[in-house]
């Protein structure tokens, strides 16, 4: 599901900011500023410039931002003071520097909050609650929720105040984008419908369609799957309103969800396919990233784990080259899921490996910028000494007090510079740490492979011995044993016919009848040991013959067999066949059972087996460790040979129930 999350993150960038670059004019501020304007009117048209080239030209954002705030200072303007810092702010938020953007944005409302105290005009109520929203907006990007909607909280009063639907219409419909990201559904849901509702009494298309392009999102988490077609309808209908609009591919990439959803894999990736293309032909190279995932996300789920693979590894190379970290640690940790269930397990080791040292940088990234935070607090605090002790430096009492200030402003100083050698110290302990233990997991996943191929080989010769064993002795018995058997038995029956009179006519024909007896025993042990129908006609057909042959008046075996059989080796369906052999074995002369019921399905690589009975049942030590006679051990190893899972369930007096699950292509 992450996937789907980021996506309604993406969307909420484009959607969040109170004021956007469509809401702006570029070249009416422009114009605006070639006039002679007074200084405030130019410090606002500065910032209102910096917004409107916020997605566009982040330089130009910057730029007639920061022209703005100097500008602003020099004439010690607060109102253009905090419209400036919120337009520094925005630009940041831009450029994905979430912290700078924090620090502006609150500065930014701690002069409104002032400004709008003396003066709570319409100007002032929406300057401090544009900067308040915006700050919320910030605090989603970095998952900071619960700080998020208590802002929100403060917001929709003040907006509702001012009667801006555009504004409210957004709010309700990041608020919807929060709750889904926290799983809290219904509250998302009465969001989204709240901004659905405003955003159909304004005229902007495009919010519109993300607003119905979200519901999709949160139906898919709901699995309201049969509400989604309706809304792809909806923006489907918005958007050939305006049928140039580069916002088709968020349909596409939708409605290629709700095929996932329905597990219509080809249809999915038929809708991501359109959608890259119309991402290639606008240049929206931002948006390609999480379509990379989508389109793992389907190789994923149909199994298709090389393709899942492929896209993975075009994410990685995307975030890598963008020097996005939490992308490149999604990329790396995803592959190695993918790895890891295609059976390549070293691959899928050293990407987790990789993940886990991307994870660490970005720890360590975080604890570099509170480093920092401290040092500009102790510079900060440093300054304001300075000006108290200009600002008292002709009183004693007042030197006696500064100086006292800066004893303690110097042994923090000291003690800020001990704590940063002494992180630095443990930064450095714990990555030779983290070196060690990486090697020592690294050589204890090698002895574990070790092991497992050892005893695989193990397995594998000890099966492979008892099959062969088994097929001399069932070739000597049959040829050897079982025709001397069989020419006796001819002699007599010969020497019967002649009608002597020298010998008891009812006594040889009881021989007879003993040897005849012998010799289908000797057949049925012979077949059992080495069965030819599973030589000739394959698993289903040897099954089938072993369970008839199993019938009998105090027993009845009935077999369901579903799947092929083609792909299977020989070696791989003889183990299977004991395996089920030795069940049914032990249903009648252990467990007593009179019913017995054998499944066999096989869907893909998978083998399910489950072997029923309703005999005397087992106990739970008899299972953990079986009894003489009854072959737990033996039937244990040719699983494991296998590399299946076998489990038990049974009580005493109620049956007996066992589960074998395997995998051909991991034998």
């Amino acid at each position: 599901m992450k996937n789907i999350v980021f996506f309604c993150l993406l969307l909420s960038t484009f959607a969040s900011k109170a004021q956007r670059a469509s809401d702006l004019k570029i070249d009416s501020l422009q114009n605006e500023l070639k006039q002679e304007i007074a200084d405030t009117t130019r410090i606002h048209s500065l910032a209102r410039l910096g917004q409107a080239y916020e997605g566009i030209d982040s330089i130009q954002s910057f730029k007639n931002a920061f022209e703005a705030l100097k500008l602003a200072e020099s004439i010690n303007y607060e109102r253009g003071i905090a419209h400036a810092k919120m337009a520094i702010g925005n630009a940041y938020m831009d450029y994905y520097d979430l912290d700078k953007a924090m620090q502006y944005l609150k500065e930014a409302i701690e002069i409104g909050e002032r400004v709008w105290h003396e003066n709570p005009s319409v100007e002032n109520t929406k300057l401090l609650a544009t900067s308040k929203y915006n700050l919320a907006v910030n605090y989603m990007n970095t998952n900071r929720h619960e700080e998020e909607t208590k802002l929100v909280e403060e917001v929709i009063p003040m907006v509702q105040q001012l009667r801006d639907t555009a504004f409210l219409a957004n709010i309700h419909n990041n608020l919807g984008i929060t709750y889904m990201n926290l799983a809290q559904y219904p509250q998302a849901l009465s969001n989204l419908i709240k901004s659905e509702n405003l955003f159909s009494k304004t005229t902007d298309t495009k919010k519109a369609i993300f607003n119905k392009l979200i519901f999709v999102n949160l139906y898919y988490n709901m699995d309201s799957i049969e509400a989604i077609p309706q809304k792809l309808k909806e923006a489907r209908m918005l958007l050939e309103i305006t049928p140039q609009s580069t916002d088709w591919h968020l349909y596409h990439t939708q409605k290629g969800l709700y095929h996932l959803k329905k597990k219509e894999y080809n249809n999915a990736i038929a809708e991501y396919d359109q959608s890259m293309q119309l991402l290639k032909e606008n240049k929206l190279h931002v948006n390609v990233a999480p379509l990379l995932q989508n389109y793992a996300k389907v190789y994923e789920l149909s199994g298709r784990y090389k393709k899942a693979i492929e896209y993975m590894n075009r994410y990685i190379e995307d975030a890598e080259s963008n020097s996005k970290l939490i992308n490149t640690f999604q990329g790396y940790y995803k592959r190695s899921q993918y790895e890891a269930a295609s059976n390549n397990y070293e691959n899928a080791y050293n990407d987790l490996l990789f993940a886990i040292d991307v994870y660490d940088s970005i720890e360590v990234q975080k604890s570099v910028r509170q480093l920092n935070e401290f040092e500009l607090k102790y510079e900060t605090a440093k300054k304001e000494k300075e000006i108290l002790s200009l600002q008292k430096e002709n009183s004693e009492k007042a030197l006696a007090l500064e100086k006292r200030k800066s004893q303690t402003y110097l042994y923090g100083i000291i003690i800020a510079v001990l704590a940063f050698v002494l992180f630095l110290g443990y930064l450095g302990y714990r990555s030779k740490l983290k070196q060690q233990r990486r090697k020592e997991r690294k050589y204890e996943q090698e002895m574990v492979a070790l092991k497992h191929k050892q005893e695989a080989n193990i397995y594998s010769a000890m099966i492979e011995g008892q099959e062969k064993e088994r097929k001399r002795l069932a070739i000597d018995l049959h040829d050897g044993l079982g025709g001397r058997l069989s020419g006796i038995s001819l002699n007599l029956s010969k020497l019967d016919k002649d009608e002597p009179n020298n010998y008891p006519k009812k006594a040889l024909q009881k021989v007879i009848k003993d040897l005849d007896t012998s010799l289908s025993e000797l057949r049925s042990i012979a077949r059992n040991m080495m069965p030819e129908t599973l030589m000739k006609f394959g698993l289903e057909a040897a099954l089938k013959d072993y369970c008839s042959s199993m019938n009998n008046a105090q027993t009845t075996t009935t077999l369901q067999f579903y799947g092929e059989e083609n792909d299977i080796e020989i070696g791989q369906k003889v183990t299977i066949y004991r395996v089920i052999q030795e069940l049914i074995n032990n249903a009648i002369k252990h467990a007593k059972a009179s019913e017995i019921l054998v499944q066999f399905i096989r869907e893909n690589d998978q083998i399910d087996i489950t072997v029923e009975d309703n005999g005397v049942g087992m106990s739970e030590e008899v299972i953990e460790i079986g009894t003489d006679g009854m072959g737990l051990t033996n039937l244990r190893t040719r699983v494991a040979y296998l590399k299946g899972n076998l489990e038990f369930h049974s009580e005493l007096n109620e049956g007996t129930t066992v589960n074998v699950n395997l995998n051909i292509n991991a034998a």
